[in-house]
């Protein structure tokens, strides 16, 4: 698909990098143009004064090449007058080169009566004939060409409807039979009254902004991102369907029945043909999002691998970080399967896209381009977004971000390629058009996706000052098309700015297949020479290469050099051969000298090979060259040794090994699992020992260590033992391996190590060790869930109030989870107990949900018992965001129960049958939520409804509310009461569910306050609605491999308001008390309050008593004394 984006004029600048062959390692396109095709430059009478923009869109094919050049001025007699309406060329590819117009459309500007269904007039000045333009790689496909900015003029004003022109096929020198498809001329569709607003609904659609040919060449995709005030539509162009597709219906165009439209049958076949143009109000696409802007199409459902399915980008939804969607069309609206979403603000997400099989599984993957996306301490850097599809609408991201820094607006665009090396993976070709005068750079599909790394950068080639500014090669690429026949795919890049196209062709691609090796695996000591045999051929899809000149390279005991050719006398050979895809062989006739010194040392054999021509780096293409993958080997070694020491002539060792390990492992645990192997050699000595070490899951190394060599094809690992010497009798060895367990899966994994050495074995049953690792799972999840309203008090609102809880769920490992399902319980109705009355608590019409994972939306499911249910709230928001707006679209079919997910990113068209609402649902629903209550119904059995109540509510509240609200007042509305409680189960499912990559769930629905209130009669004063959260993994019923810890806050309503005091106040009551005690005590104090009279007179009375009682004591000793001496 290729598309124009002419709002914006870019200018970058970078270093320009040539793809010399001496130092850059190009792969099988050739480095530079074969082919350079300029603008012919034809006589108009209209002046030209900018760039035609010669190669802005290209088909490629093998008669030719469709340019397209939408400034350029036409060539023909009713056009003269017309300014840039643009041209379709088509050039020769081979000898000389040679252009000629590809008339679609000779007609001039028409001035033509309006008739009383559509707008007739046709205005070609600027029209941008040959912006888009897709087809297949054949001629025998068809071609679409589009001018996007074609007119249809009013007396006041114009109509920018866009027009397309196709052809069934290239095969005839100009086009035959040219069907013209124009659906956006009916007058009643121009401007449309929606709620009272006047809506720009296809006045200025701008068919032909994008265009895509399906896989199956039988559909037309266009893209009309200016259609509903800039929301943006795609329009469906295909043969009529007789019958109509289960889901499927057609646009209803019985009011255009008596438009006389040529687009309505394709001439000389009489094949009727039809239009699909869903309305973008009817699927909530944004005002200003461009949806349209690209367009591409694949087969994306795992579950039916022949069900063809859409794709296209809306680079300004998403609050301008960008979408696109995989979509199917139903009725006249678009069904969404999945949407990608861009992650960076202004990065442009969905400039360009396309669907291609990048990996061989048989699922289309997704590439998306940002070409503003910034690096850190750059900006317009440009990046592509993989999206490998893992099945079931599950996608891994992978970011590529501009491989050259500053506005290259990597991205710009996007090209499929086809399998350019034959490897059976799809490439593609990325364009970087403002890099300088612009590049493109070719990445290779591989098992894993794209490869980081890009394979070949092709570089504006010009030399010359240009008259229009930057070339801006890169801003066209044509599919990949193999014009020469030769098997493999080439291309072409426009520079448009340049007014110039260069073609590059393939080289076929070959794969070299050589050995080297000896009939003698040991070599006595006495022996002299000995035989070496080297063998090769090629191996090669191309029907055209059947023969390449190697160079063979020899060495022969590189280290020691104990070993000569005889033919050379040196330990080095070098000769060429031609090889085929026949395998040939030649015997080299070598002298070995024996060193007792070094009789341990093993002879290495070693086989280096090239291609004797490779790619040349010119412009002329080498008819008889090849390429060779860059990533293939260049090299093979091999190694014999001396033998001495045995009984016999071969050596009998008796290896044995032993394990150590872990025999489960729980996935996700650790990034790496250790193993070791003991080995001993209980028999003669063991030359090269060698341990084997495979895993049934082909198991990367996180490690390895340096006596031990990767086979990449196998994932088994080669290690020498004891150092690469003999083991003799009684020598003992240990290795460790450290697996990456990052990747894998799975129930148990098989590892097995097998020891051997270049002699026999005694005992071959103790040479393995094979263990079967039992691989666990387990995963801890944590759920948090609160509301984001404030709790309700019923003094204070009245009618209905909006509650909105966000909930968090989150792995904190180790496992990984394959599969997965959030289940939300929400209660909507409410069973008075010792009634039959159901009262309607939350309106099921308005529950709103949103669940966003790995920055992508999920699809959320609804049920009721066992039946599932369409809603019908539409929510709009962002992936990073949960402030939203709702908007409620009634249908007057489903009782208004119809849900319309538009912008879940993974969403199922359900077919429910309409009966399946039948009485079951449909009719006890509407039985409460239209009837009013009569308070008299519950309130006659109070005392029972209390007693019931009371005990659900200790059953029913949490631990954690048990000691905050009373129970003998309080109503729990909860999904396990049954009895009480009708609920909708809301399920929401994740694949791939890691660690510390949570998934964010947004709940909003009204509650009927009235009817809480009514149920709130004495005592009641408290209802908390409880919206019950669990997990279920797949394949895991009794949940053994699971934990979930949950806290989840609940919403609580309130009959009188709580009242609670402050803080602050509490504060000041404590200093005002402070304050008061001591301002009271100092008062107690002056006015002798704590004056203690009595006390103080009784403590004088002792003192004086006491002074009494010694004078008294003191007289009677003075007496005694004087008696004494008398």
């Amino acid at each position: 698909m290729l598309r124009l984006f002419s709002k914006m004029s870019l200018i970058g600048t970078f270093i320009v990098l040539w793809c010399y062959s001496v130092s850059v390692e190009c792969f099988n396109l050739s480095p530079k143009p074969n082919v350079i095709i300029k603008d012919p430059g034809f006589v108009t009478d209209m002046k030209k004064y900018e760039s035609s923009y010669f190669g802005f869109a290209l088909n490629l094919r093998p008669m030719g090449i469709i340019v397209g050049a939408p400034r350029a001025q036409s060539t023909l007699e009713a056009q003269r007058k017309i300014n840039e309406t643009g041209a379709i060329y088509r050039c020769s590819v081979s000898g000389t080169v040679k252009c000629n117009t590809y008339v679609f459309e000779d007609r001039g500007n028409l001035d033509l009566p309006s008739s009383d269904y559509s707008y007739d007039s046709e205005k070609r000045d600027f029209q941008w004939l040959g912006g888009a333009i897709d087809g297949g790689p054949q001629d025998s496909d068809k071609l679409i060409v589009c001018a996007p900015r074609f007119i249809t003029p009013l007396t006041n004003e114009y109509l920018m409807h866009g027009v397309c022109y196709w052809i069934k096929d290239t095969l005839a020198e100009n086009p035959v039979n040219v069907t013209k498809i124009s659906p956006l001329r009916g007058k009643k569709d121009q401007i449309i009254d929606e709620d009272g607003e006047r809506i720009y609904n296809y006045m200025l659609g701008e068919q032909g902004l994008s265009v895509h040919v399906t896989p199956d060449n039988e559909e037309f995709l266009i893209g009309a991102p200016g259609i509903h005030t800039w929301k943006g539509s795609v329009i469906r162009y295909r043969k009529s369907q007789e019958t109509d597709e289960p889901g499927l219906s057609r646009r209803d165009t019985s009011s255009l029945s008596r438009i006389p439209r040529q687009a309505d049958v394709e001439p000389g076949i009489m094949s009727k043909y039809e239009t699909d143009i869903p309305n973008p109000g009817k699927f909530g696409q944004t005002d200003d999002s461009y949806f349209g802007y690209s367009v591409s199409s694949g087969y994306f459902d795992s579950n039916d691998l022949h069900k063809l399915s859409y794709l296209a980008s809306a680079p300004q939804a998403n609050h301008q970080s960008g979408e696109a969607y995989i979509f199917d069309f139903t009725r006249d609206t678009i069904t969404k399967l999945f949407v990608f979403r861009g992650l960076q603000f202004g990065e442009y997400f969905g400039y360009a896209a396309i669907a291609e099989d990048i990996n061989n599984d048989g699922l289309t993957d997704v590439i998306v381009s940002a070409p503003q996306h910034s690096i850190s301490g750059s900006f317009d850097d440009g990046a592509i977004y993989v999206f490998l599809n893992q099945g079931n609408l599950n996608f891994d991201r992978k970011l590529i971000v501009s491989p050259v820094k500053g506005k290259a607006r990597f991205g710009s665009t996007l090209a499929s390629l086809g399998d350019i090396n034959h490897d059976g993976f799809n490439d593609i070709a990325v364009g970087a058009p403002f890099a300088n005068d612009g590049s493109v750079f070719v990445f290779m599909g591989g098992e894993r996706g794209l490869r980081d790394h890009y394979s070949q950068r092709f570089d504006f080639t010009g030399s010359a000052i240009h008259s229009y500014g930057s070339a801006m090669f890169g801003h066209g690429i044509s599919k990949g098309s193999d014009i020469d026949g030769n098997g493999f795919n080439d291309f072409a890049i426009g520079a448009p700015n340049a007014e110039t196209v260069f073609l590059y062709r393939s080289y076929p691609v070959v794969s070299i297949k050589a050995t080297i090796s000896s009939q003698t695996r040991e070599i006595k000591p006495e022996q002299t020479s000995f035989p070496v045999t080297v063998c090769y051929s090629i191996d090669t899809t191309s029907t055209k290469i059947t023969s390449q000149d190697l160079v063979m390279h020899v060495v022969l005991d590189p280290q020691v050099k104990r070993v000569t050719i005889a033919s050379t006398n040196s330990n080095e050979m070098k000769f060429t051969v031609s090889a085929t895809t026949r395998t040939q062989c030649r015997v080299l006739d070598c002298n070995v000298r024996f060193s007792v010194s070094d009789i341990f040392k093993p002879i290495e054999m070693e086989l280096h090979y090239q291609l004797a021509q490779g790619i040349p780096n010119s412009e002329v293409f080498c008819e008889t060259c090849a390429a060779v993958d860059p990533t293939d080997p260049k090299s093979h070694t091999e190694k014999i040794i001396f033998s001495t020491g045995c009984a016999t002539e071969i050596c009998v060792a008796d290896l044995q090994v032993k394990s150590n390990l872990e025999q489960s492992f729980i996935l996700g645990s650790s990034r790496t699992f250790s193993v070791s192997y003991d080995v001993a050699n209980n028999g003669e000595t063991a030359y090269l020992p060698q341990i084997n070490i495979t895993s049934s899951n082909h198991m990367p190394f996180a490690k390895i260590p340096s006596n031990c060599k990767m086979n990449n094809q196998d994932s088994s690992l080669l290690c020498d033992l004891n150092h690469g010497q003999p083991m003799s009798k009684g020598s003992k060895d240990t290795i460790a391996v450290i697996y990456d367990t990052s990747s894998i899966t799975g129930n148990s994994m098989t590892l097995v190590a097998k020891v051997f050495s270049t002699g026999k074995e005694l005992n071959a049953s103790d040479n393995v060790a094979s263990d079967i690792v039992a691989l666990k799972e387990f995963t801890e999840i944590v759920a948090v869930g609160k509301p984001s309203t404030d709790p309700i008090n019923l003094e204070k609102m009245s009618g209905f109030a909006e509650i909105i809880n966000v909930y968090d769920v989150k792995s904190i490992g180790p496992s990984n989870i394959g599969s997965m399902r959030i289940i939300f319980e929400i209660p909507v109705a409410y069973t008075i107990p010792g009634s039959t009355k159901n009262v309607q608590i939350v309106d099921m019409n308005n529950i709103t949900m949103q669940a966003v994972h790995d920055s992508q939306i999920k699809d959320v499911q609804f049920y009721q018992n066992s039946t599932q249910i369409l809603m019908n709230a539409v929510t709009k928001t962002s992936s990073f965001s949960t402030q939203f707006t709702t908007k409620t679209a009634k249908d007057a079919g489903n009782n208004g129960m119809k849900y319309d997910a538009i912008n879940m990113g993974h969403v199922n068209e359900f077919h429910v049958k309409e009966e399946s609402f039948g009485d079951s649902i449909m009719s006890s629903m509407t039985s409460y939520s239209r009837r009013r209550r009569d308070a008299s119904a519950f309130t006659a059995n109070k005392e029972n409804y209390a007693r019931i109540a009371n005990s659900k509510s200790y059953e029913l509240l949490g631990e954690d509310l048990k000691g905050t609200l009373p129970i003998n007042r309080t109503i729990v509305f909860n999904c396990n009461d049954p009895e009480t409680t009708l609920c909708v189960r809301a399920v929401i499912s994740l694949y791939d569910f890691k660690p510390n990559k949570p998934v964010t769930v947004t709940m909003k629905f009204h509650v009927d306050l009235k009817e809480v209130n009514q149920i709130l009669i004495e005592p009641w004063e408290f209802f908390v609605i409880v919206v019950g959260l669990d997990v279920k993994k797949s394949g895991d019923p009794l949940g053994t491999t699971l934990s979930v810890a949950k806290k989840i806050e609940y919403n609580i309503i309130s009959k009188h308001q709580l009242y609670g005091t402050p803080i602050w106040v509490i504060i000041l009551a404590v200093l005002g008390g402070l304050l008061a005690l001591a301002l009271i005590t100092y008062g107690m104090y002056k006015a002798g309050f704590f004056k203690r009279a009595t006390k103080e007179e009784m403590d004088k009375l002792m003192h004086q008593a006491q002074l009494n009682s010694d004078g008294i004591t003191e007289a009677s000793n003075l007496n005694t004394e004087a008696a004494q001496g008398s």
